[in-house]
């Protein structure tokens, strides 16, 4: 399944027990709506956001992923943020909250 805006497109491939969502364009406000009206589609399954794709970064996107985990872990689920660009990463390194990226084997 692929949810497009004018310029972020999220593709949400779904196994047992998890959703994967890979994300590419600019993640902004409206990027963040985007993502929300996936809600229901990934509501019982644990989350990895594949950020590769993310061109640009900005602090409603930010505030978005963080709104989006907690919403997930009040679920009783888990969200992974996976191959987060450079830019990506010095946000969450910036603001404290690189934790929430995952270490994948062989980056």
């Amino acid at each position: 399944m692929r949810v497009p805006s004018d310029s972020f497109t999220v593709h949400v491939k779904r196994s047992v027990g998890t959703a994967h969502l890979r994300l590419t364009g600019r993640f902004d406000e409206s990027a963040v709506a985007t993502l929300d009206a996936l809600v229901g589609v990934v509501r019982d399954r644990d989350v990895t956001l594949d950020l590769r794709g993310i061109t640009s970064m900005d602090d409603a996107g930010w505030r978005g992923v963080l709104a989006y985990e907690r919403l997930v872990h009040d679920w009783g689920k888990d969200v992974r943020l996976e191959n987060a660009p450079e830019q990506v990463r010095r946000i969450f390194e910036l603001t404290s909250t690189d934790h929430l990226l995952a270490e994948v084997a062989g980056l």
